[in-house]
């Protein structure tokens, strides 16, 4: 009774009537908060997509129209067989078309599909020249597999191993038909063997550094052969084989051109039927013998290359 408190029971037991008003309060704003948020957000995508379509007007009926930014040049430059003309018509841009409509990767992409275009390059010479940089895969070997039916055909590979078809002759210049036809043949080619890339890939390198080496310092190469591990097996055209390491062409290749010059210092009327250069050290040489006027049935080992072209890059620049 006395000195004991009780609680009104009106009295709200979490908080003032104040409190509860508020808070009712903040919880019915909820919703025109909501609101206000999707009303700006629609509004936002509203102007974005209006600004689109204004950007597309502008660029298709104003943009593209302007008389001084039609293509009035299509300048094509090559560096191997094909022609300026052949580009063009692959590239399909006529002239007078707005160079801004010109879709420069898709154009890019589909002159890189030809089996010839190693890369092309496509730049924007404004007002309206278009430039097209065409760089051709160039063939360094030649392989002739036989197929399943027992026909043989003819393939080219260039530096990085893709498979070429030769050229056609009723559509090719003569010395590049005849540069295809020179090039050395890869024998012992076998694409079931788990090595098969990687030894052609080395005969690539071979070819390069052969290449690479001083003019009139080796003879001619007409065949290189992958079929042992480890070496590569040259034959030349005076009928000699050359055995290389499959490493360091560059050393070995200087190596064979000293040893054909000592021997045409010495006037040495012998010729190399076989030198194995993967021997570093005193390297085993046999010798074809010589008949007797002085030349092996073969004829002498000639360390000049001969006048068989090669493919080679001819740089062109064209305007049309």
């Amino acid at each position: 009774m006395f000195g004991s408190h009780q609680e009104n029971r009106r009295r709200p037991r979490t908080g003032t009537v104040l409190e509860a008003r508020l808070r009712a309060d903040s919880e019915g704003g909820s919703a025109p908060r909501s609101r206000r948020w999707l009303l700006r957000t629609a509004t936002t995508l509203l102007l974005c997509a209006a600004v689109a379509a204004g950007a597309w007007w502008v660029r298709e009926h104003w943009f593209h129209r302007i008389p001084s930014l039609a293509v009035r040049e299509v300048v094509v430059e090559v560096d191997g067989v094909l022609s300026p003309d052949e580009v063009r018509r692959l590239a399909g841009v006529p002239i007078g078309r707005n160079i801004l409509s010109i879709d420069l990767p898709q154009l890019r992409d589909r002159l890189q599909n030809h089996p010839r275009i190693a890369s092309a390059r496509i730049i924007s010479e404004f007002p309206g020249t278009l430039l097209i940089r065409i760089r051709e895969r160039l063939p360094l070997l030649a392989v002739e597999p036989l197929s399943r039916n027992g026909l043989q055909a003819r393939y080219l590979l260039d530096e990085t191993g893709h498979l070429l078809l030769p050229l056609e002759p009723s559509s090719a210049p003569a010395e590049a038909l005849a540069a295809e036809a020179a090039l050395p043949l890869l024998l012992g080619h076998d694409p079931r063997r788990p090595t098969a890339r990687a030894d052609t890939l080395r005969a690539l390198d071979f070819i390069r550094a052969y290449e690479a080496a001083p003019a009139g310092s080796l003879p001619e190469i007409r065949s290189v052969s992958i079929a042992e591990p480890g070496v590569l097996v040259v034959a030349t055209a005076s009928s000699g084989e050359v055995t290389f390491a499959a490493r360091d062409y560059a050393t070995q290749l200087r190596r064979w051109g000293d040893i054909l010059h000592q021997l045409e210092a010495l006037k040495e009327s012998r010729t190399i039927r076989s030198l194995d250069l993967s021997v570093s050290q005193n390297s085993p040489i046999r010798w074809n013998e010589p008949t007797a006027a002085g030349n092996s049935p073969e004829g002498p080992e000639n360390p000049e290359r001969g006048p068989r072209p090669r493919p080679k890059r001819l740089p062109r620049r064209s305007h049309a």
